[in-house]
């Protein structure tokens, strides 16, 4: 990495060795207690897509759908496969996105001080280092970590060919700058109007220096980068676009200030304490909110001295005229947005604001002779302390955190060592039981997506799977182990209890610990007491004895599934009062994608009374139907629905 700080002027040594420790720096804000990195749903669903490509098993051209109603594209799991190629942990992909902002911050650093000096350049690096709020993003595995990743190398390789003079030097840069700009549109699209217009300025630049070997290069590499996503637009008829385009034009038209807003709460790293949703970091530092202006107050500061400078010298270079207009047009996209917006919809205006920062305290010590140099240098050095005092605080507030982090105290408890020893004990048990399987209980977010649905991914096996605690329960006909993660309990797994051994071997150490319970073979099955053409069979049904109004009425149905017809399919269950419905209540119980052929299905349903119940006989009746399609699944005798039981009021 240190060969990226070649080339620094000679009494550069010095420099050199700063910028070596801002990335040290960097380097323990990114990684340290990296194993302890957040694994949700968003972040299975990157981990089983990585998991997939690394196998060579799927090529997937999206990823999942965005809180607006895109796709999102599938960049992001092609770039944390990579790791995966090599070692199937996350720890390695966290390690691996940390690596890549560290290289892009390693370059920032030798391209500033080549174009800027190296004063500039350690103003700039050490901010980027150490901005709450790409730190935040950064140490998690999610679809927008690399923005300001990739806008960094994006940057500073523009820098770089504004500047170099050689045709190969700039046919490098021309490349690297045209396909980290696609990436960084990329790994979030909301960054992908910024990339554009970073392409047209490649094309461009390529007109003017004639530079058409580093422009087709880079063009053919970002063609390869947008590959899959282009193949999803065409197959969809550009859908999604259409509806970017035309989303929310019902709203009424304003100019969306809260972009200026955000960027602002970027740049100094304000309300960065509400990002864990947890109240413990916050109490914990020492507060210091008058540091919250000398971001701002600086970079002010730096347009005057860029100001007076240019005056001075009746001259303005292009680089500078690049990272101003970086700087004040990035959030201006977002000016005539109607979209809510997101702090990290501009990560990508980084590092600019940083840069100009540093290239205006060079700008300070640059005025000669005077009265107005000893203003100029005696305001360098109290804004170079002041930043580099800021910069020690957010250190300081994220060394706090990473403690906290470190010992479980902030985020989900599903962190990421604990998922790898997840996977290394299942795997291990697979290996030993060739017919076993391995059923994980836990909550789902947003309906259908689990931390855990990325492990049958990694271990290659469809033998393991995940059922929502609560709603219901998978039992294999052949020899199982249940985990109960931390979002279950023992009650899950009431209708099994007594054929159930733990096993102390195959716990995860977690805290509380995450206990694993094992069953030999199932016991043989009951006489069904319906059957339907889909080949499910109703085994038993415990329901509540009585109805009362407002109240709940409390249902357990137990299924045997043959996969005659296999579909997505949703359990109904209705209650009828004569002919006319009162209440019903429907759902998958256990996802579909999960039910193998010859398993024992519990679902379990709660379904809300009335306030008042008329008098009459009630009915409860249960079947299914596809989905999304919603046809009803007759019983083999023609019936539509299999009467539970009836009560009279």
């Amino acid at each position: 990495m240190l060969n990226l700080f070649k080339k620094v002027p000679k009494s550069g040594a010095n420099w050199l060795w700063a910028g070596a420790l801002i990335v040290l720096l960097a380097a323990w804000l990114r990684l340290g207690a990296f194993h302890e990195a957040l694994v949700g749903a968003d972040q299975a669903s990157i981990l089983a897509a990585a998991a997939n490509i690394a196998a060579f098993r799927d090529l997937p051209v999206v990823g999942i759908k965005s809180s607006v109603g895109v796709m999102q594209t599938a960049i992001t799991p092609y770039l944390a496969a990579i790791p995966l190629l090599v070692v199937r942990r996350v720890i390695a992909v966290k390690w691996f996105f940390s690596v890549l902002d560290l290289l892009a911050l390693a370059l920032l650093y030798r391209a500033v001080t080549r174009v800027f000096g190296p004063l500039a350049a350690v103003v700039a690096a050490l901010l980027y280092a150490t901005n709450p709020w790409i730190v935040e993003f950064i140490r998690w595995i999610w679809y927008q970590t690399l923005i300001p990743t990739f806008a960094t190398l994006a940057f500073a390789a523009f820098l770089l060919l504004l500047t170099e003079n050689q045709r190969p030097a700039t046919s490098k840069w021309m490349a690297v700058g045209m396909v980290a700009a696609v990436l960084m549109g990329m790994v979030h699209l909301a960054a992908l109007p910024w990339a554009a217009l970073l392409i047209g300025l490649a094309t461009y630049l390529a007109w003017r220096t004639r530079c058409w070997k580093g422009f087709a290069v880079g063009l053919g590499l970002s063609l390869v980068v947008l590959s899959p996503y282009l193949v999803y637009l065409v197959k969809t008829q550009f859908a999604d676009v259409r509806l970017m385009a035309t989303g929310s034009q019902d709203a009424p038209w304003t100019w969306n200030w809260a972009t200026y807003r955000l960027a602002g709460e970027l740049l100094t790293g304000r309300q960065v304490f509400t990002t864990p949703r947890d109240p413990l970091w916050e109490a914990s530092v020492v507060q210091a909110p008058w540091l919250y202006a000398i971001a701002p107050l600086t970079l002010g500061l730096a347009l005057l001295s860029g100001g007076c400078r240019v005056f001075v010298e009746r001259r303005i270079r292009a680089v500078e005229v690049f990272t101003l207009g970086w700087t004040l047009l990035a959030p201006t996209l977002f000016l005539p947005t109607r979209v809510h917006l997101q702090h990290f919809y501009l990560l990508f205006m980084f590092p600019a604001p940083y840069i100009l920062i540093g290239v205006g305290m060079q700008n300070l010590f640059s005025f000669t002779g005077g009265t107005l140099a000893k203003l100029g240098h005696w305001l360098g050095r109290l804004t170079v302390a002041a930043l580099l005092v800021l910069a020690l605080w957010w250190t300081y507030i994220w060394t706090v955190r990473i403690g906290f982090e470190s010992r479980g105290l902030l985020r989900a408890p599903t962190r990421a060592w604990l998922m790898d020893m997840t996977v290394e004990r299942i795997a291990a048990y697979l290996a030993s039981e060739p017919e076993g399987n391995v059923i994980l209980l836990t909550t789902f977010e947003g309906g259908d997506l689990s931390a855990f649905d990325w492990i049958r991914n990694f271990v290659h096996s469809a033998r393991v799977r995940v059922t929502p605690t609560g709603a219901g329960l998978i039992i294999p006909p052949g020899p199982t182990c249940y985990m109960l993660t931390p979002y279950a309990s023992e009650s899950d797994l009431q209708p099994i209890a007594d054929r159930l051994a733990e096993q102390p071997a195959m716990r995860i150490p977690a805290n509380p610990p995450w206990p694993v319970y094992c069953m030999e073979a199932r016991a043989p099955l009951s006489t069904p007491l319906a059957e339907w053409q889909n080949g499910m069979a109703l085994l038993n049904v415990e329901v509540t004895q009585t109805l009362s109004p407002g109240a709940y009425l409390d249902m357990t149905l137990t299924w045997h599934y043959r996969a005659v017809a296999p579909k997505e399919y949703h359990i109904f269950n209705h209650l009828l009062l004569g002919n006319t419905l009162v209440t019903q209540a429907d759902g998958v119980g256990v996802p579909t994608r999960y039910w193998h052929d010859d398993d024992v299905l519990v679902t379990r349903f709660r379904m809300a009374l009335p306030q008042q119940l008329d008098p009459g006989t009630y009915c409860l009746l249960t079947g299914s139907y596809t989905w999304p399609e919603i046809e009803r699944v007759l019983l083999l005798n023609g019936a539509a629905a299999y009467e539970v039981r009836c009560w009279e009021n």
